[in-house]
């Protein structure tokens, strides 16, 4: 029973300050930076965390396989779109709409596996499907259209996510550290984010404390120290309770924009938060309990930890 309580700590925590993504960001935008930059510098300086971690601490070696290393490099491309489509949706729309709305790709992970990798669709996933589509629907308000883009931003930003999921799973990364992989993928996806930010014209120096504390902020508590305590949590208390305490991410999001931010809640905004968020919990909970009635093992949730975003 305290092994459960305390593994349901780890997962709630680890949702808080994967929630928090949205107020660091906005907290560096406000120095002046922007989402290339802020994607940037939050990878390298987690990936030279957990160097420091890994080798330093734990004495880990950090090398992999030439095959598995070209797979990994192969999703740090779609690791590194992700959260820059997100940030720069904040721009457009509140954070914690747009945390809602990233919130779904389990239903994305569900739609394409069933077109590419033809999996049954059952009634009850597509049920959940079509109430999630009801409530981004009932989230767009015809009066903003800047926020529209933030939305189609918001929602892409889920799609490609999905698309990363589906790729590790398929690539049996399984045996793999999660923290190895993870350093991994923000080295990498520091790199290719460096090169196209300097081709662009986006890639900014940090400017002053504030944009530093931010970007260091968003490197070690929301992704090295929010993964650590993902994982710790996924294995204590299992798939079912992780995969339904995470709904505490976009709900964080939620409350630092209406308290810190002073977004607008309405209704209707509130009724298309909470139908994408049941939904996203109906969709999972089924298959992790399947998996774990059928199979002991753990791990698919570990692997979903290692692409977390927030």
């Amino acid at each position: 029973m305290l092994k459960n309580c305390k593994g349901q700590l780890y997962i709630i925590t680890s949702a808080i300050l994967f929630g928090t993504m949205p107020f660091l960001t906005k907290m560096a935008y406000k120095s002046g930076s922007n989402a290339y930059s802020v994607v940037f510098w939050r990878f390298l300086f987690a990936s030279l965390f957990m160097a420091i971690i890994l080798k330093g601490f734990y004495g880990r070696n950090l090398l992999i396989g030439k095959e598995k290393l070209i797979q990994i490099f192969g999703l740090s491309v779609l690791y590194a779109v992700t959260p820059i489509l997100l940030y720069i949706s904040y721009n457009y729309i509140d954070s914690g709409l747009a945390t809602s709305l990233h919130f779904t790709y389990p239903i994305s992970v569900m739609i394409l596996m069933a077109i590419l990798f033809r999996t049954k669709m059952e009634k009850k996933k597509i049920f959940c499907a079509i109430l999630c589509i009801i409530g981004i629907v009932m989230l767009y308000s015809p009066e903003k259209h800047a926020g529209m883009r933030g939305m189609v931003l918001a929602v892409i930003s889920g799609i490609v996510y999905s698309l990363y999921v589906i790729l590790l799973e398929k690539f049996r990364l399984k045996d793999e550290s999660v923290m190895v992989l993870s350093f991994w993928l923000c080295l990498f996806a520091s790199i290719e984010v460096g090169i196209f930010s300097i081709l662009v014209g986006k890639l900014r120096l940090i400017g002053n404390i504030s944009e530093f504390s931010a970007d260091i902020c968003l490197a070690f508590f929301t992704t090295v120290i929010a993964l650590v305590l993902f994982q710790k949590g996924a294995f204590l208390c299992g798939a079912v309770m992780a995969s339904l305490l995470s709904t505490f991410e976009p709900l964080t999001g939620v409350v630092i924009g209406l308290i810190i931010f002073n977004e607008e809640m309405t209704w209707k905004l509130g009724m298309g938060i909470f139908l994408i968020l049941f939904s996203t919990v109906m969709i999972v909970l089924p298959v992790k309990e399947k998996r774990k009635n059928k199979n002991s093992k753990k791990r698919p949730v570990c692997q979903e930890v290692a692409g977390q975003f927030g």
